[in-house]
């Protein structure tokens, strides 16, 4: 149980252009969570969406206190976790894709594991253990050439740093995310580093995904720009840019 001041969860869930989905995953998220003990809020960071989904969820959270929209200029995936992820009020902090491709009910494991004493708690889809439906095997060959490539040019030891799924401590979220100068999907090698360097407990832990046909990753130009990111996150690194104080 968490004390009556302020939640136990922070969901986060980035949206661009989600306007035919975000109701159906809000109903099962919220539904979900309402089952539990404890106090909880989702958090939804639009990113400067054109398709009406920032007044959708406006207008379905009036009904649901604890289900809060934020408002942003689209700059990519990466910005909308961040600043999700910095209003939050939780004492964990869920990182979680609007497609819902890992039942929400994944959620009680990851919460499991940062009882344990693990600062960050990261989906896994490769891992053993892990189960992928419906995958296209060009997109999973894909993913596991990105993968190589993260491990060669900038983080190792974790065998999928992109899957949208990911929880937080608070002061764990405060202390990455406030360093993260990545926007766009890149942004997860960029916290993983991170957490590294800092010395942090990460868990990468297996789960049950399913592919989503209506992914908003554009498998070649965002791979390209994944690799630009990762490259700046060493760049960054070397200049001493994750030394200095924490920017706004």
């Amino acid at each position: 149980m968490s004390d009556l001041g302020r939640p136990y969860i922070s969901v986060i869930i980035p949206a661009f252009n989600e306007a035919t989905r975000i109701v159906p995953t809000l109903r099962e998220v919220v539904g979900f969570l309402q089952e539990k003990p404890y106090r909880w809020e989702v958090i939804v960071v639009d990113d400067g969406s054109t398709d009406g989904t920032a007044r959708i969820v406006d207008e379905w959270s009036k009904s649901n206190p604890a289900v809060k929209l934020e408002r942003a200029p689209h700059r990519g995936k990466g910005w909308a976790v961040r600043r999700g992820m910095l209003s939050a009020a939780g004492a964990n902090r869920f990182m979680c894709d609007a497609d819902l491709a890992m039942p929400i009910s994944g959620l009680d494991q990851f919460l499991a594991q940062m009882k344990r004493g693990y600062d960050v708690v990261i989906g896994s889809r490769e891992i053993e253990g892990a189960r992928r439906f419906d995958e296209p095997s060009y997109r999973h060959l894909m993913g596991r050439v990105f993968n190589w490539a993260t491990r060669v040019c900038a983080l190792r030891g974790f065998q999928d740093t992109q899957c949208g799924f990911k929880c937080l401590s608070e002061q764990s979220a405060k202390q990455l995310f406030e360093l993260q100068t990545t926007p766009g999907f890149g942004f997860d090698i960029e916290i993983l580093y991170l957490a590294q360097k800092k010395g942090l407990r990460v868990l990468e832990m297996p789960i049950d995904w399913r592919h989503q046909p209506q992914g908003k990753v554009r498998p070649g130009i965002d791979s390209v720009l994944m690799l630009r990111d990762m490259i700046r996150v060493r760049w960054n690194d070397v200049r001493g840019v994750y030394d200095r104080p924490p920017r706004d």
